[in-house]
């Protein structure tokens, strides 16, 4: 990757943060309660435990692969065809996921905020600011980001602050009525689904880092994911403390949360900005997945025509209707990710692992 963009392990754990936590801090609330309760705290706590277990594996390979994405390291070790049968359903997951990110978008504002706008005009709106963003390459958002993301949690973290007069201690109890059945639902949909099965897709940015630290890029990212885990936890138990059962029926429950505070244009604002930073960042990840997987010698003629299939793919999950959408986010999305992310990135690690010591032995 001779003549790439570089950012700082520093930079790199912000991203992390930013990518895991996005719109994942207004939007996974209400399905993770629907599913899994008052236990939607546990569920989150099998996740973590995944997602650790995940991260791990991406830095094991990373370790072994420094300079190389997971496209070109699992090139070199399953051949070219097999990397692209892998490939494909890999890059096409990324470009549903930026679609749906963009689209949680809209559907919030139309849904909340400006009624009357049609969602499209959102979504081509937002999908241009991407498309500039990604052009200007990793080490402008790298640097732009964090400003934008401390503002975002800052404001979520006031909010929060403000409803504490509207908690009730009660709503939190019982925290298995239906027994462990709910919280595998919650886990599910938080670990296979949206947002820790995902990070398998970061490993196409571990080669970024400038120095190669190994020690400094592994504690960053863990760091970012405990840190990650902390915040859902603490946004999803205060959507419970006001609202109770009925908080996994309200779409965007931290949004409610705020309307009670009367500072609902802070959550708006922290949606909208968390969303398009995770937005670029997914489909930075797409970008550099397709320029690997088809070796692209002129990789900027991309980044528009893409922009502009994620925007039209979009429009296909938008026809769906409301329910439809809500429904794949929730049961179809989690299971496209275990075939698309987790089997590979598992694959790729057992077929290192075996040419690792098969190298041994042979020295």
């Amino acid at each position: 990757m001779k003549g790439q963009q570089q950012i700082t392990p520093i930079q790199l754990s912000m991203l992390f943060f930013i990518f895991l936590t996005g719109s994942a801090v207004i939007v996974i609330p209400a399905p993770l309660i629907g599913n899994a309760g008052n236990g939607a705290w546990l569920s989150l706590l099998l996740s973590f435990i995944g997602a650790i277990a995940l991260l791990a594996t991406v830095l094991s390979l990373h370790k072994m692969h420094p300079r190389l994405t997971f496209i070109e390291y699992s090139r070199s070790l399953v051949g070219k065809w097999l990397t692209v049968l892998i490939g494909i359903p890999f890059a096409f997951t990324q470009l549903n996921s930026t679609a749906g990110i963009v689209l949680d978008i809209g559907l919030f504002m139309t849904s909340s905020m400006l009624r009357e706008t049609p969602l499209y005009l959102f979504n081509l709106i937002i999908f241009i600011a991407v498309a500039f963003t990604a052009r200007g390459g990793i080490e402008l958002f790298a640097r732009m980001f964090p400003m934008l993301i401390i503002t975002s949690i800052l404001f979520i973290t006031v909010i929060l602050l403000l409803a504490a007069g509207h908690y009730d201690i009660e709503f939190l109890l019982p925290v298995m009525p239906d027994g462990i059945k709910p919280i595998l639902h919650g886990t599910y949909f938080s670990f296979l689904g949206f947002p820790y099965s995902e990070l398998v897709i970061f490993s196409m940015l571990l080669p970024f880092v400038s120095n190669q630290d190994y020690v400094s890029v592994k504690k960053g990212m863990v760091s970012a994911l405990t840190f990650n885990w902390i915040y859902l936890v603490a946004v999803t138990i205060c959507a419970l403390l006001v609202f109770g059962p009925i908080a996994g029926d309200r779409p965007y429950s931290t949004y409610e949360v705020a309307r009670v505070t009367r500072f609902d244009i802070l959550i708006g604002y922290s949606l909208i900005t968390t969303s398009y930073m995770k937005a670029v960042i997914t489909f930075y990840i797409l970008y550099m997945t397709i320029v690997h997987l088809l070796k692209v010698k002129d990789p900027n003629v991309l980044i528009f025509p893409l922009a502009f299939i994620c925007f039209l793919f979009s429009l296909i999950q938008l026809s769906l209707g409301h329910a439809r959408w809500g429904e794949h986010v929730t049961v179809a999305e989690p299971l496209l990710k275990l075939c698309s992310y987790i089997i590979p990135l598992i694959f790729i690690a057992i077929i290192a692992y075996f040419k690792k010591n098969k190298k041994r032995a042979a020295t």
